[in-house]
């Protein structure tokens, strides 16, 4: 008979396999494939709902059950509206059951109507392991829950904020922010609500996050935010490296200069249509694109009007990243987020239109102009 594979080849194969289904067919087949099997099926650990909750407390002390808590990397705790359990989660599991636990997601929570018990900040300042927080379609009562809540994870350095705020804005002054965490080096900032972006920001001013924050990404409400996110770059300076902004509430007098900026690696520059495709010259003319290696760009284009409006307005543009100072520019992406109806042009044709808009770019960079996921015309 023939020899019997070795062990770690089964344990690579099993890695590979995504499917959780497929999975739990891995771990009945043999004791071989056992391990691995559950290894990589509490890797990512998902709990939705109060029953699938109350499930994992009854089995958790079962000795198969606490080693495998242990192999949890990323762990999501999606809240039950109906009967909550997401308070209960750090006190039950604390953190000697999760030790390997680096990025924890909390989603659809109702803390705004039930606040959180201090005994959750308590336990939470216990996770070390946690560096990576995603919060997710959920509000707090208070900004000061929240900004609570990411300083209780003492090593977090990303930070995710998904449709999410909180009902009570700060009413205090800002000199009492300051704080010795968090130390940030991401964070991508989506609100629920107006108005969230300038607590944060102002927040941030007074954290040692200033120091670290190098991949940044805030989601503008209105027009109120560009003065707040200008502040927060203007202060970044150097220490930026990757930031994703938008053009959509930009006016003549509120826009924001990256001149302070120059060691950024990578933009992307959302909401470009035909009226606000007008700033985007200003925005390039202002950047110091020594170290700029990938520039992203996302359109919308709903008719043939707007194609020509902005044609002409990337005109601009297109000579400034032609020009030596983008020299260094390897990538430029545009992603076609909305084109006109199949009855006026193709997205094939649309696509070897705005690439005739920079020959420069295309001899010289990887001019990539594709349509966004799903998007048909």
């Amino acid at each position: 008979m023939p020899a019997a594979l070795p062990q770690d080849v089964f344990e690579r194969v099993i890695d590979f396999v995504a499917d959780r289904e497929t999975l739990c067919s891995c771990a009945l087949t043999c004791r071989q494939w056992l391990p691995p099997s559950r290894y990589n099926l509490f890797y990512r650990t998902s709990i939705a709902g109060r029953t699938a909750f109350d499930a994992l407390v009854r089995i958790r002390t079962a000795p198969h059950i606490a080693s495998a808590l242990e192999n949890v990397h990323s762990l999501q705790l999606w809240e039950d509206k109906e009967r909550p359990w997401l308070h209960l989660f750090p006190i039950i599991f604390p953190p000697r059951c999760l030790p390997r636990t680096f990025f924890l997601t909390l989603g659809e929570y109702i803390w705004d109507t039930q606040p959180l018990p201090r005994s959750f900040f308590l336990v939470c300042t216990q996770f070390d392991s946690v560096t990576t927080l995603k919060l997710s379609g959920g509000n707090f009562y208070s900004f000061s829950e929240f900004r609570k809540v990411v300083c209780a994870f003492k090593q977090l350095t990303r930070l995710f904020v998904d449709n999410a705020g909180w009902r009570i804005a700060p009413c205090y002054p800002q000199y009492s922010w300051s704080s010795p965490v968090p130390h940030l080096q991401l964070l991508w900032f989506n609100p629920a609500h107006r108005g969230a972006a300038q607590p944060l920001i102002e927040w941030l001013l007074c954290t040692p996050s200033m120091e670290t924050l190098d991949d940044l990404q805030i989601r503008e409400q209105d027009s109120s935010d560009v003065p707040a996110i200008q502040s927060l770059v203007k202060r970044l300076g150097s220490v930026l490296i990757h930031f994703q902004l938008s053009l959509k509430f930009w006016t003549r007098d509120n826009r924001i200069n990256l001149s302070n900026n120059p060691s950024l690696r990578t933009l992307h520059v959302r909401d470009i249509d035909a009226e606000s495709g007008r700033y985007l010259p200003y925005l390039l003319g202002q950047l110091s694109p020594s170290n700029l290696i990938h520039l992203t760009f996302y359109l919308r284009i709903p008719g043939l009007f707007e194609l020509e409006t902005l044609k002409s307005l990337w005109a601009e543009a297109a000579a400034i990243l032609s020009g030596d100072d983008f020299s260094q520019l390897q990538m430029v992406t545009v992603w076609l987020l909305k084109v006109p109806p199949a009855s006026v042009t193709t997205i094939p044709v649309l696509v070897d239109e705005i690439r005739s808009w920079m020959p420069v770019l295309d001899a010289r960079s990887v001019l990539r102009v594709t349509p966004w996921m799903f998007l048909a015309n």
